[in-house]
């Protein structure tokens, strides 16, 4: 932590030089008096042993100083706010730690210290010596420049004694112990130096940890650090804190309550005038509180959502310090990390900690984790006495403004008013400032931008609003995918938000029930029901589906129970589509024309899903959503949009008032805002595209069955459409994708099933023939033949493998072609026509084997591994050999890649990748040497 200067002194409060000088800036005798005994050579023994040496004459007078030092320190704190007091914070724990180490020294100071002198001729050298020989002058220094690292909610109490404080004074202590150790006297009393040391840092933990707690009464903030961590300080006696830190820090916590009572406990009680912009702030930040928790126009009639107040559930989190090897957008990364509850304690814990008015905390989760909604109620729940809160939302303001500019737009969105931020300073002196910055991956997703240097532009604008002498603490929201599109600066801190927990989701859907309990029909959720569908739960958001699903159907019956996922996405999409477009209308359309319509709908969400996807993208910007729904044909209602009352585009109407889609928008206010849109959960998208592409497989077979009826009445099936979206990505790029093929397979009738994998197998054998078809317009990653072909045919072989479980491969090979040459060039192909990371999921999802389950175990059937993770980016895959991946050398095919077909039965499935495999043995083998 760095700190602007402080007093005279340019240098942190949490040295010893920094706390003194904050501590005593108003005394200037206090002040005199630390200059002269600092300055004067006096010998270590007048500071740290007072008693031990009694050769100097003002070790009293110190001691005197140092007791006063100690003693104004309450006094100062009372009423005390914004950077004043957590500079008076960090300079009160540095005094206590100082202090504490004198006293321990001079506890163990006994009756044969007071016989060590210090000659004249030692003085001398003592005070003028340099290099190996330890001074008082040198000693003095290190203490003074020496930082010692105040708790804080992310490494609590006991972490930062143990890892930051304890190794700091450790290094203090020994060079006390040096510096005695160049006396000739200390040679005669022949003191164990180590023991010495040890004895030391033991009665110093001691004093510390009881000046710590006796500190927390008048500074509550110590006790909430001390309370936080992975190792609570349980040591300390709560009770001893005193009766409302006590109570806070236990009372049941509603809707970040708790944030509330805590930083109350640190401010003065008092309230801004009502004709303040501060109060109209006050005010806007506290009416989200009485709003409904879902605020949207697709909450059917009849059902009540409860307000904010009364639903709002706390999640879980994970926290972390960004710096070398955090990986802030890893998933897997943050798995590591335990998962902790208390979020408001955190959070008020961070709120009041200076290191909230140096580094941002960047505040993490999926979309839909309730992010946007943390950030109002932490807004709503700011005691105004000791904080001023300014929300900024990231889609309404100019993504190339500064950060300043950003938050003077967002003022004048709140207060109708323009108003500059030094006249809000003004008005808020001496409080915390609190920037809330909501929205940071809509920014990078409707600008097309890295934005790599904003969060370095934030901690600059903190930097100089500290100059300044204000406190500014920022809060900025983000998707976790996203955190690695900007850089971190080191010591900002880090929260993710967990799914919900079945306590929350028990509290929830009771909260859900509260509010929907007077609604005639209405029948109760229980966390029973919807423990089928648990993923789900998890989600706020996909879990209001499930409630409101559930209240259209009088509940959810032990059918629903039962559903597979897919069907279950299935009849969500169902319900919320028919809502779309029969309930919502002003006027409800032609019976006769709404399976048009709803069959439209769900192909255009399905175009948006393949926007993403093709893309390689979590989302898509709105003039891709329109190019692709004008190339694939669906473009003919569209107009273009300009002005306040223009017809909304194509791209418009496909997601409007889906709240399962969100709308990201830059530069909102604009009149020219780009917008993006995303599903609030990825399994939408990838449920559409694996219903999307068997429905036009099962279109393709319906086509021929007609043709096949009577050629003169009715066109040849036409496979352009599904080559048109299956030719960017392999769609084992996303597992979830294909497990859901998977499941809507498994609900057909297995006549059905078996004829819609002889079409994908006759399809596969013109896959190569054409590498577009009539939709040469749609080209959402550019035109590549290679790549097209690659990926058509790699994707029909999963649609296949997917529809019979397994799929011979003498079935997939073209009519008249050898089975084991084919199949070896059309790994080649993909391993030639892909992207390395969708190679590498090809390589993983896909196996080739005999399983003992099939009666014709004899032939070779490509499998779907049983794997259901996403691959990963693997560096090192990058590197293997060629030949090792389409396997030239290996006999036994038992590998996706295994190429060549033949020889022993092979009854094992193995996985493709790295495979351990005995050492090599040279064998002969029809003609050709094979490494066995």
């Amino acid at each position: 932590m760095t700190y602007a200067t402080v007093g005279r002194v340019g240098v942190t409060p949490l040295t010893y030089a920094g706390a003194t000088a904050l501590l005593g800036r108003q005394d200037r005798p206090f002040v005199e008096a630390l200059d002269r005994l600092a300055g004067a050579g006096i010998l270590l023994g007048a500071v740290v042993f007072p008693g031990a040496l009694a050769l100097v004459d003002a070790k009293q007078e110190l001691k005197g100083i140092l007791s006063r030092l100690a003693g104004r320190i309450a006094d100062r704190l009372r009423g005390s706010t914004g950077r004043d007091r957590h500079d008076l914070i960090a300079a009160a724990h540095t005094t206590l730690v100082v202090s504490a180490l004198f006293d321990a020294i001079e506890e163990h100071a006994g009756a044969r210290f007071r016989t060590l002198a210090v000659t004249d001729e030692e003085k001398l050298r003592l005070a003028t010596s340099r290099g190996t020989v330890i001074t008082q002058v040198s000693w003095i220094d290190q203490l003074n420049r020496t930082e010692l690292s105040l708790p804080a909610p992310s490494r609590g109490f006991e972490e930062n004694l143990r890892d930051a404080l304890a190794p700091r004074v450790r290094e203090l202590i020994g060079g006390a112990v040096a510096f005695f150790e160049g006396l000739a006297a200390w040679q005669r009393l022949r003191v164990d130096s180590a023991r010495l040391q040890t004895d030391v840092l033991d009665r110093w933990e001691r004093l510390y940890r009881d000046r710590y707690l006796r500190l927390a009464t008048d500074a509550p903030e110590f006790f909430i650090w001390a309370a936080l961590g992975a190792h609570a300080a349980t040591q300390f006696d709560v009770g001893a804190v005193g009766a409302r830190v006590t109570s806070a820090l236990n009372a049941h916590s509603e809707t970040l309550g708790k944030l509330y009572d805590l930083l109350a406990l640190t401010v003065p009680d008092a309230t801004p005038e009502r004709t303040s912009y501060r109060a109209k702030l006050v005010a806007a930040a506290g009416a989200v509180l009485r709003k409904p928790l879902l605020r949207s126009s697709m909450v059917p009639d009849g059902l009540s959502f409860p307000s904010v107040a009364e639903g709002f559930v706390t999640p879980s989190f994970r926290t972390a310090v960004a710096g070398p090897g955090v990986v802030a957008s890893s998933e897997t990364w943050w798995e590591e990390l335990p998962v902790r509850t208390g979020l408001d304690e955190f959070l008020a814990g961070h709120l009041a900690h200076p290191v909230a008015a140096l580094r941002p905390l960047l505040l993490l989760g999926h979309p839909g984790a309730g992010k946007s909604l943390v950030s109002e109620v932490l807004a709503a729940r700011l005691p105004p006495a000791g904080f001023m809160v300014v929300p900024v939302q990231l889609r309404r303001v100019n993504p190339e403004d500064r950060v300043l500019s950003q938050v003077e737009s967002a003022l004048r969105d709140i207060l109708h008013d323009t108003v500059s931020w030094g006249r809000l300073a003004d008005e808020s002196a001496n409080l915390t400032r609190v920037v809330v910055l909501d929205g940071f991956d809509e920014l990078v997703q409707a600008t097309g931008a890295t934005q790599s240097g904003y969060l370095a532009e934030v901690q600059r604008f903190q930097e100089e609003e500290h100059d300044l002498g204000r406190a500014v603490a920022v809060v900025v929201t983000s998707r976790t995918l996203v955190a690695d599109r900007a850089r971190i600066p080191d010591g900002s801190t880090l929260v993710k938000l967990e799914d919900f927990g079945d306590e929350q989701i028990a509290e929830w859907i009771g909260n859900w029930n509260a509010a929907n309990a007077g609604r005639p029909g209405f029948r109760q959720l229980t966390p029973a029901a919807v423990g089928a569908h648990r993923a789900l739960a998890g989600q706020p958001l996909l879990l209001t589906m499930l409630a409101i699903y559930a209240a259209g159907h009088g509940g959810l019956s032990r059918r629903d129970r039962s559903l597979s996922t897919a069907a279950l996405y299935e009849r969500l999409l169902d319900t919320f589509i028919r809502r779309q477009v029969i309930d919502k209308p002003e006027r409800p359309p032609d019976p006769a024309v709404v399976p048009r319509l709803l069959a439209e709908q769900r192909w255009r969400l399905s175009v948006a899903a393949f926007a993403m996807f093709n893309r390689g993208l979590q989302h898509t910007r709105e003039a891709d959503l329109e190019r692709d729904l004008q190339a694939l044909g669906r473009g003919a209602e569209a107009r273009p949009a300009t002005g306040l009352n223009a017809p909304l585009s194509l791209a418009q109407r496909t997601v409007a008032d889906f709240f399962f889609v969100h709308v990201a928008e830059a530069d909102e206010n604009s009149g020219n805002g780009r917008r993006t849109y995303e599903f609030l959960h990825a399994t939408f998208g990838e449920f559409l595209i694996a219903e999307r592409s068997l429905r036009l497989v099962d279109g393709y077979l319906a086509a021929a069955d007609l043709y096949a009826s009577d050629p003169s009445a009715h066109e040849p099936a036409d496979d352009s459409m599904l080559r048109a979206l299956l030719s960017y990505q392999p769609l084992l790029q996303r597992r979830q994708i294909v497990d859901f093929v998977e499941e809507i397979a498994d609900s057909l009738p297995p006549e059905r099933r078996k004829r819609l994998e002889g079409v994908v197998c006759e399809l596969l054998g013109r896959a190569r023939e054409r590498a577009a078809g009539a939709y040469t317009r749609y080209e959402p990653a550019g035109a590549d033949v290679v790549r097209a072909v690659a990926a058509y045919s790699v994707n029909l072989v999963t649609l296949a493998a997917a529809l019979g479980r397994a799929c011979p491969v003498d079935r997939l090979t073209p009519d008249g072609q050898d089975s084991a040459r084919w199949w070896r060039s059309s790994v080649r192909l993909w391993r030639a026509g892909l992207e390395p990371a969708p190679w590498r999921s090809v390589a993983k999802g896909l196996l080739l084997g005999r399983p003992d389950s099939f009666p014709d175990s004899g032939q070779w059937h490509v499998l779907l591994s049983p794997d259901r993770q996403d691959a990963e980016p693997d560096a090192a895959d990058d590197d293997m050999d060629d030949d090792r991946l389409i396997g030239f050398s290996q006999p036994r095919p038992d590998v996706l890649a295994g190429g060549v077909l033949g020889g022993d039965p092979v009854q094992e499935v193995v996985r493709p990748g790295r495979i351990e495999r005995p050492p090599p043995q040279r064998v002969e083998r029809s003609g050709v040497r094979c490494d066995l």
